[in-house]
């Protein structure tokens, strides 16, 4: 995955089991396993989450989760661009 497609990914609000699995190259069963546990950790802390068809959980959490610096990532992405043009 090129900065460009993370950077996108990560300037979401809110994160889907699909964006989990390509932030963390994993398949569906292991990124159903992660927003679980963000869900989890989120509720657990008395915070509340709205109630939709798709499971969502905040994309900041999920930065926070995998460890990723996203400042980084979009520093990369704008290089990225301007080599591409």
């Amino acid at each position: 995955m090129t900065y460009l497609e993370m950077s996108s990914i990560l300037s979401k609000q809110w994160a889907n089991v699909k964006d989990i699995q390509k932030i963390s190259s994993c398949g569906r069963d292991k990124a159903t396993l992660v927003l679980n546990n963000i869900r989890n950790d989120i509720l657990n802390s008395g915070f509340n989450l709205p109630v939709a068809r798709e499971k969502l959980v905040p994309m900041r959490y999920v930065i926070k989760y995998f460890g990723l610096d996203s400042n980084y990532i979009y520093d990369m992405a704008e290089k990225e661009k301007r080599l591409k043009s």
